[in-house]
């Protein structure tokens, strides 16, 4: 609640963001320094941080205006502590080889034009994720950019040494620890037992996720999770939410059977862990990552008990995810039985890589679905002009890409949009934005270039390539569908909400332009099912696996939607030309050349690159709408009259 003027705020910073009841007053009269909720999080209990924009927006508002200002270090600036461990000791943290002086920061400036970074954070780049962009999420997830100075202080040298995830007296503990989940997988999964090769089966899915689902969606790290999984660390949860999602690409006997164990097992692990844990607001970073990798899951509910079906499709969602990332504090230590614990692997870096998984699926998530994103759009503010930079690579593209997905939603799917009607200057301006991000913001090698009519081509052009080319090929395949995505979401909004009539022929102007760039991502579609065909990846045993099998929320769902979008357009078509004057100036038309003809083979063409995912089972169910959908509109082009004929 807001507090009557002229009376100062007695919560901590902390304590204020997060709307929660803070007792720093309290225990300052019995001696403690901290408020029980920093205490809880072994981070700083701070009031009045001069390093928060609000902070520093009043404090320049009260100097300008000749009131008594704040005592000033030398130079004219106040220098402060910044701390992102929130009660890691630095001598056991994960960076504790690099520098342990705290970045100071001046109270006058904005912090995000001093961050001095270092060029050397990750080696070359850290997945090709620039470091204003981790900063820029960490304010959306953390509330303030306090956390990210000290990781981008103490992270130069870190490179030098990624495996040594741990510090000395943390691999001493680690070296102490069991070993259960690596060598005893039966003791977590009990119902192993009965089936063939039971060792092989769980190891194995473990292998097929890293190896064909993690690399266009990195949710989390190869390395980081063996060396939790060889150590005894990780998390029960995380290691069933691999295997689940790595069943599909094995070649285990009854392996639709085994996944959906796997996601009960999850299931189970997770809404008991989270009924048992302490009301302290912190979640395991593993447990988080494994709800990340389960959110789109479906369940098979017929033998499960209705309490865990009922809990898991209320607090198993998107929503819950995200609420989870915001409200709670992502806990990167892991208690080791005794009073001691351990930091998980390359905590840091698997906490920044979430943050842009979930900030990026919310975007896309709830542009689809035309609702409000729970990520305030205040934290974006600093995004809303175009990017004049090129992004560094796949997570710096798909990132930009979101931010245009998350402004698409604000501008045409707001309130005065749906009452009013479409303002044409905003849908220029969308279309602005896509074609910035696609000519200049898309990194060089990750663009397509349109060597001849329907023909797409890369500046390399490598066909069939191996190692690290296979998957730069699907980055690129990932991007181009979720950039049309984005255009034929464009459309979705004009078509259900309108253009706002302006008086004048900018409304018309408008309505075509869309209808144009529709067209135009159909036909750009095409050809990049026709690159997808020539870009495969192959396994160790030769195995081609098309690149829609491997990406199949991005790349099969929008050729899925693509193919509805062509036979419902061209049924139109075909309703439309029918009911033309018959006194019409136009030469007569065989059934060759009529357009609903063209929208059959397209049409037809998706949906056959769609049913290239042919490791995931809800395959079969999107494929049978679609043949509905086709078989509905040849049904039309049969029964219509050919004019001429």
């Amino acid at each position: 609640m807001q507090l009557k003027r002229g009376l100062p705020r007695e919560s901590c910073d902390f304590c204020h963001r997060r709307k929660v009841k803070c007792d720093r007053s309290l225990r300052a009269r019995q001696g403690l320094a901290s408020c029980s909720q920093c205490s809880l999080r072994q981070g700083p209990c701070i009031l009045n941080d001069p390093t928060e924009r609000r902070t520093r927006r009043h404090a320049r508002q009260a100097t300008h205006g000749g009131s008594a200002g704040v005592a000033l270090g030398d130079g004219g600036s106040r220098m402060v502590r910044v701390d992102l461990t929130q009660g890691d000791n630095p001598a056991t943290s994960p960076f504790a080889s690099a520098s342990q002086l705290e970045p100071l920061l001046p109270l006058e400036e904005d912090p995000s034009t001093l961050i001095q970074y270092p060029d050397d954070m990750f080696g070359e780049n850290f997945l090709g994720l620039s470091r204003d962009n981790i900063f820029f999420l960490d304010q959306v997830f953390m509330g303030d950019g306090a956390g990210s100075f000290e990781w981008l202080g103490q992270a130069q040298d870190a490179h030098h040494d990624t495996q040594a995830c741990t510090s000395a007296d943390d691999q001493i503990r680690n070296d102490e620890l069991p070993r259960q989940i690596h060598t005893e997988p039966l003791q977590q999964f009990p119902w192993l037992d009965s089936v063939v090769d039971s060792n092989n089966a769980f190891t194995t899915a473990l292998h097929c996720y890293f190896k064909f689902a993690a690399p266009w969606l990195p949710i989390l790290l190869e390395d980081a999770f063996w060396q939790d999984y060889h150590n005894g660390r990780c998390s029960p949860i995380l290691a069933s939410a691999i295997a689940c999602r790595g069943m599909p690409f094995t070649t285990v006997p009854d392996k639709w059977d085994l996944q959906q164990r796997f996601a009960h097992d999850f299931r189970e692990a997770f809404l008991g862990a989270q009924s048992t844990a302490s009301n302290d607001g912190t979640i395991r970073l593993d447990n988080v990552e494994a709800l990340a990798l389960m959110v789109n899951f479906e369940y098979e509910d017929s033998n499960s008990p209705p309490l865990h079906s009922n809990l898991g499709r209320l607090f198993l969602r998107h929503e819950s995810l995200v609420m989870m990332m915001l409200q709670f504090r992502i806990q990167e230590r892991v208690s080791t039985g005794t009073d001691s614990s351990v930091a998980l692997a390359r905590a840091r870096e698997r906490r920044v890589l979430l943050y842009w998984h979930v900030y990026g699926l919310d975007a896309f998530n709830c542009l689809d679905r035309k609702q409000i994103s729970l990520i305030p759009d205040k934290d974006a503010s600093d995004k809303d002009t175009l990017p004049q930079t090129e992004a560094r690579d796949f997570l710096d593209a798909v990132f930009e890409l979101a931010v245009i997905a998350r402004t698409i939603l604000q501008q045409l799917g707001n309130n005065s949009a749906r009452r009013r009607g479409i303002e044409s200057n905003d849908v220029h301006d969308i279309y602005a934005r896509i074609y910035q991000w696609r000519n200049h913001t898309c990194p060089r090698h990750l663009r397509r270039y349109e060597e001849s009519p329907g023909t797409v081509t890369t500046h390399d052009n490598n066909g069939h390539s191996t190692g690290i080319q296979q998957h730069i090929n699907l980055h690129r395949a990932v991007l181009w569908a979720l950039e049309i995505n984005c255009l034929m979401q464009v459309e979705c909004f004009v078509s259900e909400f309108g253009i706002k009539e302006s008086g004048d022929l900018r409304a018309e102007m408008t309505r075509s332009r869309v209808e144009y760039e529709c067209l135009r991502a159909l036909n750009d579609m095409l050809a990049i099912c026709r690159w997808i065909d020539l870009n495969t990846i192959c396994d160790e045993q030769g195995k081609q696996h098309s690149l829609v099998d491997l990406a199949p929320l991005a790349l099969r769902n929008v050729c899925a939607g693509l193919c509805y979008w062509a036979c419902q357009r061209g049924i139109k078509a075909i309703q439309f030309s029918s009911t033309k004057a018959p006194d019409t100036k136009e030469p007569p038309i065989n059934s060759q050349n009529r357009p609903a003809h063209a929208y059959i083979e397209n049409a037809q063409l998706l949906r056959n690159e769609a049913a290239k995912a042919t490791s995931h089972r809800d395959t079969a169910d999107i494929l049978e709408r679609l043949d509905k959908q086709i078989a509905a509109l040849k049904a039309e082009f049969d029964n219509d009259p050919v004019p001429g004929d």
